[in-house]
């Protein structure tokens, strides 16, 4: 069967985020158990959410609370004049989602990616190599500064979705940047349903003058080969640079192609990922909404009864103010049976009390967040804190393996580009690299740093894993820094060892030479005879010295 290229007629169309209604709940005819029926067709009611509403979520100066549509100000109309006045009611709004989404963004970015090397081991040779291969590709992610792209990504908790795309800047560089609507991008991804692979991705955004005021709407597609930039100004009009319609070959009307270069790549060089869910804060949003209407009240209630009410009996009252001030500073009771006071304040009842606690704490419970413990001593131990952080670790540990497509589709992509540019690109195509989010989770070093010092001395972990796991403190190629000290070390023992051998031997040779000339007698010892004549215990006849010619030939 022929390769048949998708017909793309409308690339500005995507699957919108939804919130799913209660109407037909259980809503279903009743039958016999046993009975065989066909299961009726049930489509859910969908209410469509676009990215403009969560970010009114995201922001507590939009939230539904500020609505005067929603929660409408007191309306008061003056019985003497018939004049309408508005009383405007206290409107308390929390940013408890930039809570939730800082926590889990710290969560999943906390630590650095996790690399490793995968698959079977080969010749020492080919080993070395592919660690060589392994440290250039981490410094390519480091020059690509892929850790800031991967939490400038986690955007998408906040509107949804987000991507990173690849390119090569002028002077031939790999680089990375994302796209999230948080910076202004609507994005089109169009993904075969069968093989999930990437076939075309568009990006709208727009453009605006000085005074804000919209000039044109702008279009950046990429396929398996070329970079497409298509543009429609408010006027519609064609520049110099229009070299044909995108009207005709991608089926979006006013359009216009203005720009169309390779972008170097053999795939659609955008890593994309998209949470059918919407943001991580969705589950607790109308909780907060619910926290955010009864505080209100709360508050409404406590500005009625901020300022204590003055009540007065009999005839004979009369209350004195203070020329200066104004304020009551007496009161004068004629009347024996007068009298004067001011009502207590309403006290909050412990039931509204309990309600407010309790959506307080669902709301960071939905959202598997953790509010930071008060703890009356020390570090404590590592399973403690994990038992105190666990549904922020649960979630840490759910977003990590959701995004494990996302993160070998990154991996490629470094490979492909910063080997491209390095001109390695083979080799770093060939790495079977295993990578992993470590999810972040407060811990004592010391212990950390401990277990696996424990692990290296036992002989079940090896010092490279070490050196890997222990990443806050080391850096990229340290490993390789540890067997060049070994090395370095090694090389230091041998060179001692051959001074030494070569001190020894050039001893014994003087020795001998030595115990060669006193006629076989020990140079140590002396008390020898050397030519049937006797000598003193340093080999000298009488009144000759030897030292002479020994210090001449030494």
């Amino acid at each position: 069967m022929d390769n048949i290229k998708p017909n793309y007629k409308e690339i500005l169309t995507r699957e919108p985020f939804y919130e799913v209604m209660p109407n037909g709940y259980k809503a279903h005819r009743v039958v016999r158990r046993g009975q065989k029926v066909y299961e009726p067709v049930d489509n859910p009611l969908m209410r469509v959410l676009t990215q403009a509403d969560f970010l009114r979520m995201y922001y507590p100066s939009g939230h539904a609370i500020n609505d005067p549509l929603l929660y409408p100000d007191i309306v008061k109309k003056n019985p003497e004049n018939g004049k309408t006045y508005v009383q405007p009611i206290m409107r308390t709004a929390f940013a408890f989602q930039q809570v939730i989404t800082t926590k889990q963004r710290v969560h999943i970015t906390g630590n650095d990616i996790q690399f490793e090397l995968s698959g079977k081991v080969g010749a020492e040779s080919e080993e070395l190599q592919k660690q060589l291969d392994f440290t250039t590709f981490r410094q390519g992610w480091l020059d690509m500064d892929m850790e800031h792209a991967f939490y400038d990504f986690t955007e998408y908790k906040i509107v949804g979705d987000a991507a990173i795309v690849f390119y090569f800047d002028e002077e031939g560089h790999a680089r990375a940047r994302t796209l999230s609507y948080m910076k202004g991008d609507t994005l089109y991804p169009h993904i075969d349903s069968l093989t999930g692979k990437m076939e075309l991705f568009a990006r709208k955004f727009s453009d605006y003058d000085e005074n804000g005021k919209f000039t044109s709407e702008n279009i950046e597609i990429w396929d398996d080969k070329y970079l497409y930039r298509a543009r429609r100004s408010v006027a519609n009009t064609k520049t110099e640079k229009v070299i044909e319609k995108i009207k005709d070959f991608f089926g979006i009307s006013g359009y216009e192609i203005y720009y169309q270069e390779p972008h170097g790549f053999d795939r659609v060089p955008v890593a994309y990922h998209r949470e059918p869910y919407g943001p991580c804060f969705m589950a607790s949003q109308q909780t907060i909404e619910t926290y955010e209407e009864a505080f209100s009240y709360f508050c409404e209630n406590n500005r009625a009864y901020a300022f204590p009410i003055m009540w007065s009996r009999g005839d004979g009252v009369e209350f004195k103010p203070d020329e200066i001030t104004g304020a009551v500073k007496y009161i004068e009771i004629e009347d024996n049976d007068g009298a004067a006071g001011f009502l207590e304040k309403a006290e909050v009842s412990a039931a509204f009390n309990a309600q407010l606690k309790l959506l307080y704490d669902m709301i960071y419970e939905q959202s598997f967040g953790v509010k930071p413990p008060e703890l009356k001593s020390g570090d404590l131990p590592g399973v403690a804190v994990k038992l105190l952080f666990s549904p922020a670790i649960e979630q840490a540990i759910h977003d990590s393996q959701k995004l494990q497509p996302f993160l070998n589709e990154l991996v490629y992509f470094v490979c492909y580009a910063y080997g491209f540019e390095k001109n390695c690109q083979a080799s770093l195509l060939n790495l079977s690299i295993n990578a992993w989010i470590e999810p972040y989770i407060h811990q004592n070093d010391s212990e950390l740093m401990t277990n696996l010092a424990t692990g290296v001395a036992n002989g079940f972990l090896s010092r490279q894993t070490a050196s890997e796991r222990a990443s806050k403190y080391s850096r990229n190629d340290e490993f390789q820094r540890i067997m060049d000290e070994e090395l370095e070390k090694r090389k230091l023992d041998a060179q001692f060892e051959l001074d030494k051998m070569k001190a020894e031997t050039n001893e014994a040779i003087r020795e001998a030479k030595a115990t060669a000339r006193n006629g076989g007698q020990d140079v140590n010892t002396g008390n020898g005879k050397r030519g049937g004549r006797t000598t003193d215990k340093w080999g000298n006849h009488e009144g000759e010295n030897n030292w002479e010619q020994y210090n001449r030939t030494h």
